[in-house]
């Protein structure tokens, strides 16, 4: 099977060209010692060098032998795209009977397999069919990452470093989190890492599988728990802390989909239908797995991780798992999202502490279909086809470039536990490994000898009650569920821009809103603590700062680090807030002035798409425009532009051509908070007295008179000067009407307008007759209506400086001179 062309989404057809010499190689080797190493070295190796889209197969197999042909291997090496184990066991027991009955054995003819979207999600695809579950879903992820799970051991300084959320904007935003790593020899696209493989056997599982049933647990919920446990002996140094893991627990998707009529897949051939859910565990304490109850501590993990399993089932996550991961492939470039993360230096290209794929029970899994079968059932696979017999089968799929910190690949063969562990090395050096795997097996083999499982003795490992994250999280859900509306068409509107415009300019437009979509609810909850700082009552340290806000914040953090569950809820709490203000802006109820996120967003109940011309906007007042006499000092009256903050006061604009008159610089002056915004803390701010940063543009000959090209953040777009009111006596511009519009695809990302004046106050007789020109102008539906537009605050023309204790800080401490040298740098930079 080979890629066909590169459609979206990507499909698999049979191809007659390939040459067996694609596929299939052979070794010898003279002993069985060396055929030992032989097949686990090629193992190792191939793991990390599987076929790529390059590769004309993407599949291989290479058939080693010992010289007498007692022994041999056969390596299977699968692109997973086309195949999971389940389909592989297919495969292999095909190939065995073939040989066993040669002529006799005739397989059925099969249909090319349905792609795994296709079998669950059938055609209800795309932002229309997101429901509450999938809102539910995407809050359960983004709050994992709060609980702060252990990914990198404590020797590897970047864990110290890593913030879940930071990480994940970082990423978004097309950089690497904690910087970019070298890329050293070793497997493709892995940063040097490579993995490190142990092979182990558990014999009798039966009796293993007996307990589970005791216990009321499958076998998979028993292996999650033990590899959490075992890990919890080698991520922590000398100071033993509590901590919590996120565990990747596989899933075969075939269990959820409708029978082969309905449209699910039956492994009737080799396709790829695994999947995978997320466990949390924790918090569980450092080497755990070699005290005297460890036993208690696994069941009661298994436990757990049932609960969780038939949670994520019941509440339909396997399907929303899939809707939300096809949705991301269509909007985003999920393979340089990979390569960021993998090259990350913050994770080392891990996001779980441990992974299990537990692959069954060969001999309970269906063979290929023969023709001899017609439409009766198909036979099981058989560890035996005479004279071939299958002693040792081990399969992995590569974490080295990204992926788990442990993870281990189980299947049951024989009455016994075939345990592959392949880690990436580094973080998980190969003695560690080696330690690994004997601690997953002691574990296992030690409840088949029939110890008990009572507590020995008092070792906390409680799971508390979690009802802070849960009352985080119902907060998260129904933000989501009000904005959910705006949130569709948010996402909607982005697969149509991604769809049209090119890659580069698409990311570009993406990062440019999601900057500023960021910062604005940042902002409040520093307003807010900066408002609760100089509102506190008592006796103030250094006369700035009162000692019950101190107090306050000491009592706060201890809150904090003696109760994770405390610290979870506040982090999902501060998640959900942050979904539910950009879903605000996203549906215009955080205000229209300076925070309509909406892409292509609607007036009048109808969706207004792109931006205009400017022959379409531009007034005859701009006729013979002069852009010379437009430069100057110009103050801010009203905005529509989410690129500023309402916030803040005083806005000044300050135009400068430069010398050749193909370039501008716009001195944007700001001060802030504003007075009616930070009522308690305005005067105490850093830039009460105002500062500046540079907008540069550009002005092409090619363009009308009027239009200025506005660069910024990765983009640029045009500024229109719509309508300009002229002094009767001078022909000064005494007022102006500034439009800029930024389109990507056909897909409206931002519109800025901007009521000038060059006089710092105007009466609202002035602003009035402002608006009606823009109304003529035919700019109310992208923003220029008066209940659209944010009113600038301003002090009055007489009011001194602020001046006090804590401008007299920022003085001593020289950040007034330093707010200029940066202005000047940045200024000097544009020029």
């Amino acid at each position: 099977m080979v890629r066909s062309d590169t459609p979206q989404p990507e499909s698999f057809v049979a191809c007659d060209d390939i040459s067996p010499d694609d596929i299939l190689r052979s070794s010898t080797v003279s002993s069985t010692g060396d055929f030992e190493k032989e097949w686990k070295d090629k193992f190792s190796f191939a793991l990390d060098h599987g076929p790529g889209r390059e590769d004309p197969a993407l599949w291989r197999l290479e058939l080693i032998k010992t010289a007498d042909e007692k022994e041999c291997a056969l390596l299977f090496q699968f692109n997973h795209a086309i195949s999971d184990q389940s389909s592989a066991n297919l495969l292999l027991d095909q190939i065995l009977k073939s040989l066993s009955k040669q002529d006799e054995f005739k397989p059925a003819p099969q249909a090319m397999p349905r792609s795994l979207e296709e079998s669950i999600l059938k055609k209800n695809r795309g932002v229309s069919s997101f429901t509450p579950n999938t809102a539910q879903y995407v809050a359960g992820k983004a709050g994992e990452g709060f609980k702060s799970p252990i990914i990198l051991p404590d020797s590897f300084s970047g864990q110290d470093k890593s913030n879940s959320l930071a990480d994940a904007v970082t990423t978004i935003s097309g950089k690497a989190a904690g910087g970019k790593a070298e890329l050293n020899d070793g497997p493709p696209g892995c940063a040097g890492r490579q993995s490190t493989v142990v092979f182990r056997k558990i014999a009798n599982v039966d009796a293993l599988v007996q307990k589970c049933r005791d216990e009321g647990v499958s076998l998979t919920n028993v292996l999650s728990a033990a590899v959490s446990l075992a890990a919890s002996e080698f991520v922590g140094g000398e100071e033993l802390k509590e901590r919590n893991y996120k565990v990747l627990q596989s899933l075969d998707m075939r269990r959820f989909q409708e029978d082969e009529e309905g449209g699910g897949d039956r492994c009737n051939s080799v396709g790829c239908h695994a999947g995978s859910m997320d466990l949390m565990y924790g918090p569980i304490p450092d080497k755990s797995a070699s005290t005297s109850s460890s036993s208690s501590l696994l069941w009661k993990l298994a436990k757990e991780g049932k609960t969780q399993t038939e949670k994520f089932i019941t509440n339909g996550g396997p399907e929303e798992a899939v809707r939300v991961f096809d949705f991301a492939m269509e909007i985003s470039d999920m393979n340089n999202l990979v390569h960021l993360t993998a090259v990350s230096q913050s994770s080392l290209g891990r996001a779980y502490s441990a992974g299990i794929t537990n692959n069954g029970v060969y001999e309970r899994q269906l063979a290929v279909k023969e023709e001899s079968e017609g439409t009766g059932d198909r036979q099981l696979l058989e560890s035996q086809h005479e004279p071939y017999q299958i002693l040792n089968l081990f399969y992995a799929t590569s974490h080295a470039r990204t992926g788990c910190l442990f993870q281990t690949s189980v299947i049951t063969i024989n009455n016994e536990l075939h345990l592959t562990f392949h880690p990436s090395s580094p973080p998980i050096d190969p003695e560690i490994n080696d330690k690994f795997a004997s601690t997953v097996v002691d574990l296992l083999e030690k409840q088949m000898n029939g110890v008990s499982v009572e507590e020995t003795e008092k070792q906390a490992l409680t799971i508390p009650s979690n009802w802070p994250s849960l009352v985080a999280a119902c907060y998260g859900v129904y933000g989501l569920l009000v904005h959910s509306s705006a949130w569709s068409d948010f996402f909607s509107q982005v697969a149509a821009m991604k769809a049209s415009a090119s890659p580069e300019a698409f990311q570009a437009a993406l990062n440019f809103w999601i900057f500023f979509a960021v910062g604005h609810p940042i902002l409040q909850p520093i307003l807010y603590l900066s408002d609760v700082l100089h509102s506190s009552p008592g006796f103030r340290v250094g006369g700035l700062v009162p000692i019950t806000f101190l107090l306050g914040n000491v009592a706060f953090i201890a809150l904090l680090s003696i109760s994770k569950e405390i610290r979870a809820g506040v982090n999902i709490f501060l998640l959900s807030s942050f979904l539910s203000y950009v879903g605000a802006g996203l549906d215009g109820t955080a205000g229209l002035g300076d925070y309509n996120l909406a892409l292509n967003d609607n007036y009048g109940q109808q969706v207004v798409r792109g931006c205009p011309a400017y022959d379409e906007v531009r007034q005859p007042s701009m006729n013979d425009f002069d852009l010379q006499k437009y430069q100057g000092k110009w103050y801010e009256q009203k905005f529509h532009d989410w690129t500023q903050f309402k916030e803040v006061y005083d806005t000044t604009l300050d135009i400068k051509l430069t010398q050749d008159g193909l370039g501008w610089i716009d001195d944007f002056a700001v001060k802030g908070p504003a007075p009616k915004a930070a009522v308690k803390s305005w005067d105490k701010s850093p830039v009460a007295n105002g500062a500046h940063y540079f907008l540069f543009g550009r002005v092409d000959p090619n363009d009308p008179p009027g239009v200025l090209r506005e660069s910024g953040f990765g983009v640029e777009f045009p500024n229109y000067i719509v309508d300009v009111k002229k002094d009767p006596a001078t022909g000064e511009y005494t007022e102006a009407i500034q439009f800029q519009c930024l389109e990507r695809g056909g897909t409206r990302v931002f519109e800025g307008i901007n009521f000038m004046s060059r006089k710092p106050q105007m009466t609202d007789e002035e602003l009035t007759a402002m608006h009606a020109r823009a109304e003529k102008a035919g700019m109310y539906p992208y923003g220029a209506g008066p209940e659209q537009m944010h009113s600038v605050e301003r002090r009055g023309l007489d009011e001194p400086e602020v001046d006090n204790e804590w401008q007299a800080m920022w003085r001593a401490i020289g950040l007034d001179r330093l707010l200029e040298l940066l202005a000047e740098s940045i200024e000097d930079g544009g020029r």
